[in-house]
C-alpha cells in the first residue's frame, strides 16, 4: 500500500481512502486570531473547514458575533414586574434585557471594492505569439464567442468575489451539444462556478512540484422525490468518476446516460479552474472591525439610556401638567427639586476611538474610502492625482493578480484544448502555436476634459495620429465608425 501512487488510489474502489488522500493533501488556510473587546479567541485549533465556516460567517453581516448572545452578553438588570408587595409597592425581579446589537458589514465592502477595483475593465486577453494565420483568427474568435457565451465578464467578478471572501472556488467547464447551425463545430463548451457556498466541498489534489493532477468535488443533489443524494466526483486529464452514495453505500454511478463510468476526458486537461487564496481579503483587519462594531454598540446602548431627557426629582411631586399643556408647571412639596439627567461631557475619546478604527480598517486592508462625505469637498481632480488617490487599491489588485490571472491564464489554456480537440479539430494546429494571455486593467476614474485637452495637444503637436487620438476619445464608443464620419465630413467640407 505504501507504494501506491496517487492515480493507483483514484483508480481503486476503496473511496474512503480515496476521500482520505485527497482531505490529507490539501494546503490548510493561514487561520489568524480574532480579538472581541480584550478577550484574544485563536483559530488556529481549528480544521481547514471550520475556519472557512466562520469566514463566510463574517462575510456574511448577519451572522456577525456582535449578534451572538454568547459573544455580547445581555444585560442583567433589576426591573419591576407587574406584581405588587403588600404596601402596594411594585416588585423588581432580576431580568435579562437585550443589548443593542450593530452589524457593520465592512467584509462586504472590502470585498466589492476590491473585485470593483480589478474587474469594473472587463478583463481583455493579449496575443504573445501567433502567425496571423486565417486558422488563428478563427481560433481567437471561437474563444472570445465561448466566453460571451457564458457570460465570463459576469462570472469573472462572481469568481473573484467568493474566492476573496471563502478563500476558494472553481469553475467547471463541460461539453453541451451545439444547437447554433451558424456555428461550426457539433460540441461547445459550458461553465458553472462552485463553491463552498453554493453547497461544494472543493479537494484539489498537487504533486510534488505543484502541478494540479486531479480535484474533487462532494456536493448534494436533490432527486425528483425530494431526497438529497450526496455525490462524489473526481477529475483527471483523463478520466471523470462519478461516485454516488445509494442506501449508505459508495458505488460508481450505473444510471448515467450514456452508462460510462469513468468517463474519458479527449481533452487531456483537468476541465477545472481552481481559485484560492490563504486568507479572507479582511484577514488583517477583522479584530478592528469587531472592535468597531462593539464600540459603536456600546455607544448605541448609551444612547438608548441617555439620548432622551430624563427627570430626576428628590423629594416629593404635587403634580404633573398634562401633555402638551400651555405653560406647563409641576408642582413640588417643600425642599424639593427636579433636574434633568445628562452626561456631564460628550464621550470624545469614543469617537475618536471610533474615527481611528474606521482609518485603519481602510488603510490596512488598502481599501480607498470613496464616500460621497469623504469625496464631495475634492473638486476637479487632476489624472496625476486620480492615479496617486486610488495608488494602494491598484497595488493590492496588482497582487492579486498573482493568484486570479493565474486561473485566468489556465482558462484560456483549457479553451485552446478543448477548441482543437473537440470543438473544432480543424484549429487544432492553430491552437498549439498560439499564445494568449488575460490582462487585468485597475478601474480609475477619468478626468474626461483633460483627456481630451491632452489628446488635442498631441495631435496638434503632431505626435500622435487622428487615428490614434479618436481611438482614445472618451466620448467615441467606436472608433472606426466614428474616423469614417470624420472622413465623410472632411470631403464634404472639400
Amino acid at each position: 500500500m505504501a507504494n501506491l501512487t496517487y492515480d493507483d488510489i483514484i483508480k481503486s474502489d476503496d473511496l474512503n481512502k480515496i476521500k482520505e488522500t485527497f482531505s490529507n493533501q490539501k494546503v490548510a488556510f493561514n487561520q489568524t486570531v480574532s480579538i472581541i473587546g480584550t478577550e484574544a479567541v485563536t483559530k488556529r485549533d481549528k480544521t481547514g473547514e471550520q475556519y472557512q465556516v466562520e469566514t463566510i460567517a463574517q462575510y456574511k453581516v448577519e451572522q456577525h458575533n456582535v449578534f451572538d448572545p454568547q459573544m455580547r452578553k445581555m444585560k442583567i438588570v433589576n426591573a419591576p414586574t407587574t406584581e405588587t408587595d403588600k404596601n402596594g409597592e411594585p416588585v423588581y425581579k432580576l431580568t435579562l434585557v437585550d443589548v443593542a446589537r450593530v452589524g457593520i458589514p465592512f467584509q462586504e465592502l472590502i470585498v466589492n471594492r476590491r473585485v470593483g477595483f480589478m474587474l469594473s475593465d472587463p478583463v481583455t486577453t493579449d496575443i504573445l505569439f501567433s502567425k496571423d494565420t486565417e486558422e488563428e483568427k478563427a481560433l481567437l474568435e471561437m474563444v472570445d464567442r465561448i466566453q460571451n457565451d457564458n457570460k465570463c465578464d459576469y462570472k469573472n467578478k462572481e469568481l473573484a468575489r467568493r474566492m476573496m471572501s471563502e478563500m476558494e472556488c472553481a469553475e467547471i467547464w463541460y461539453f453541451v451539444p451545439n444547437t447554433d447551425p451558424d456555428i461550426k463545430g457539433q460540441y461547445t463548451l459550458r461553465m458553472k462556478v462552485l463553491s463552498p457556498d453554493l453547497g461544494d466541498r472543493l479537494w484539489p489534489l498537487f504533486d510534488e512540484v505543484g502541478d494540479l493532477i486531479a480535484f474533487a468535488r462532494e456536493y448534494k443533489l436533490r432527486n425528483i422525490d425530494g431526497v438529497d443524494i450526496n455525490h462524489y466526483d473526481i477529475y483527471t486529464k483523463d478520466l471523470e468518476y462519478k461516485w454516488i452514495q445509494r442506501d449508505t453505500k459508495w458505488i460508481l454511478d450505473d444510471q448515467l446516460n450514456p452508462n460510462i463510468n469513468p468517463i474519458p476526458n479527449p481533452v487531456g486537461k483537468i476541465m477545472i479552474i481552481y481559485y484560492t487564496q490563504p486568507q479572507p481579503e479582511w484577514a488583517k483587519v477583522q479584530s478592528m472591525i469587531e472592535r468597531f462594531e462593539m464600540v459603536i454598540s456600546n455607544h448605541a446602548d448609551t444612547n438608548d439610556y441617555f439620548g432622551n431627557p430624563i427627570l430626576t426629582v428628590s423629594g416629593k411631586v404635587q403634580g404633573f401638567a398634562a401633555k402638551g399643556e400651555q405653560g406647563k408647571i409641576l408642582e413640588l412639596e417643600n425642599g424639593a427639586q427636579a433636574n434633568y439627567l445628562a452626561l456631564s461631557s460628550e464621550p470624545a475619546s469614543v469617537k475618536m476611538e471610533q474615527e481611528n478604527l474606521e482609518r485603519f480598517i481602510y488603510t490596512m486592508s488598502q481599501t480607498p474610502n470613496i464616500t460621497f462625505s469623504e469625496m464631495k469637498g475634492m473638486g476637479a481632480i487632476s489624472g496625476i492625482a486620480l492615479k496617486l488617490l486610488f495608488l494602494d487599491a491598484h497595488m493590492a489588485v496588482k497582487s492579486k493578480e498573482e493568484i486570479f490571472g493565474t486561473g485566468l491564464q489556465r482558462r484560456l489554456n483549457l479553451l485552446k484544448a478543448a477548441i482543437g480537440k473537440i470543438v473544432d479539430t480543424s484549429l487544432k494546429a492553430a491552437s498549439l502555436q498560439v499564445q494568449l494571455k488575460p490582462v487585468i486593467t485597475p478601474y480609475l476614474p477619468m478626468n474626461e476634459t483633460e483627456v481630451i485637452s491632452n489628446l488635442s495637444i498631441a495631435l496638434t503637436s503632431g505626435i500622435i495620429s487622428q487615428e490614434s487620438a479618436v481611438e482614445q476619445n472618451p466620448y467615441v464608443a467606436d472608433s472606426e465608425s466614428e474616423m469614417e464620419r470624420i472622413t465623410g465630413e472632411a470631403d464634404k467640407q472639400a
